[in-house]
């Protein structure tokens, strides 16, 4: 397929540069800031940055890398300029939607899949590492399921099905532990820092591991996590 992304956020580049490592090919971008132009250049340097209404009418995939709030304005101002028909496939890759939110493109016939991989992306080359080690949450009309497990699996991921009703629930969970995580180990890492430890993040990466393994799999196994320590 040609991809086709479309906005600043460093997810769109990385599962883009997945799939064009999949056999893919990435033919154009749309960004606007300074930052994503540099994350452009260094990625995919030889990859056209394009008007946002070619980049979506030439691309059979087309990846909507924008802000969650603008995801369905820019669904609905693609669709309106007839850039999106039959078969061609419309991504978007926020936690806070489903495919829903591309109904716009969906009524001309697109494929409407949302896809969020369960991780921060820094817009480095190592996102794409660590992608291969993640799930990716993804959801679809159900006879497309297919389609969106397809993509998942050719990011080197391992797709889990999210239904439209499960969607709050799901951006809530994702929100509450990913900042959550970020802020206990600020804390501690500060701690360390403070009293002049060297090399602070480090020495506490074990036990931040230990401690999300325990809390995730120990109600499982019958654990107390009090105990696990």
């Amino acid at each position: 397929m040609k991809i086709g992304v479309i906005g600043d956020e460093p997810a769109g580049l990385i599962l883009a540069k997945a799939w064009a490592g999949a056999g893919h090919e990435l033919i154009g971008v749309f960004v606007e800031s300074a930052e994503a132009i540099e994350r452009v250049e260094d990625l995919i340097p030889d990859v056209p940055i394009a008007p946002m209404a070619a980049v979506a009418e030439d691309a059979d995939l087309v990846v909507l890398a924008v802000p969650y709030k603008d995801i369905e304005l820019t669904c609905e101002g693609l669709t309106d300029l007839g850039v999106f028909g039959p078969k061609k496939i419309i991504v978007q890759l926020s936690p806070h939607h489903g495919y829903q939110v591309l109904s716009a493109a969906a009524r001309v016939g697109a494929i409407p899949v949302a896809l969020h991989p369960v991780m921060h992306f820094t817009g480095t080359s190592m996102d794409l590492t660590v992608l291969k080690n993640t799930t990716v949450a993804i959801s679809a009309p159900e006879p497309l399921l297919p389609i969106a497990q397809a993509l998942a699996i050719e990011l080197g991921a391992e797709p889990a099905i999210i239904q439209e009703e499960q969607r709050a629930a799901y951006s809530e969970a994702f929100e509450v532990a990913s900042g959550f995580s970020s802020l206990v180990v600020q804390q501690a890492v500060g701690i360390l820092s403070e009293a002049g430890v060297p090399d602070a993040a480090r020495l506490i990466a074990p036990v931040v591991r230990s401690a999300v393994e325990t809390a995730l799999y120990a109600p499982v196994k019958g654990i107390d996590p009090e105990d696990a320590y």
